[in-house]
């Protein structure tokens, strides 16, 4: 993965990404927002799964090992920008998943460990779309403006994520 940093623009929407901002402080929109930093479908989910995957496939897959470092990439820039808001919202950005007031680490079994190219692929656009499906539904809960900005233009750049994974799987699948 290292020196793919200048490939990852490929993988991202053209749109500039707003500043971290908050309208006042929310614990309710902090703990929304948590999910998508390091729940179950997250970010961080994200980058581990995609780091999994390159890993296994840059021998063999070498177009879909470049893809899933500029991908993690962004990803991690989501990451970012989450976990800067997190802190505004006046919570700590810490890698657990928020249930009923209470906050559960992180967990290695949220990544999918298939080896199979196919499936591989399979995965990786069932998680974009969780994560579409996530950070639309949240982006309809928070009422906060920038925040709203914020998750709409990650939104962007999962949709492409998903574009170039559906592409990767007609290429696989014709073999």
């Amino acid at each position: 993965m290292p020196g793919d940093i200048k490939k990852a623009i490929n993988f991202s929407a053209s749109e500039k990404y707003p500043e971290p901002k908050i309208e006042k402080k929310n614990f309710y929109y902090a703990n929304l927002l948590l999910e998508d930093y390091s729940g179950i479908v997250s970010e961080l989910s994200a980058v581990m799964l995609y780091v999994y995957q390159h890993i296994l496939s840059e021998d063999e897959f070498k177009d879909y090992a470049e893809v899933l470092s500029g991908i993690a990439i962004i990803e991690m820039k989501h990451l970012e920008l989450l976990g800067e808001t997190i802190k505004l919202l006046g919570l700590k950005p810490i890698y657990a998943v928020p249930y009923m007031g209470l906050y559960y680490p992180w967990n290695s079994k949220f990544v999918n460990y298939e080896t199979d190219i196919s499936k591989m692929i399979d995965i990786d656009i069932e998680s974009e779309q969780q994560a579409i499906n996530q950070y639309e539904n949240h982006r309809m809960l928070i009422k906060d403006k920038y925040i709203k900005e914020l998750l709409s233009r990650i939104i962007e750049d999962e949709k492409l994520h998903l574009k170039i994974f559906k592409d990767l799987k007609k290429k696989y699948d014709k073999g």
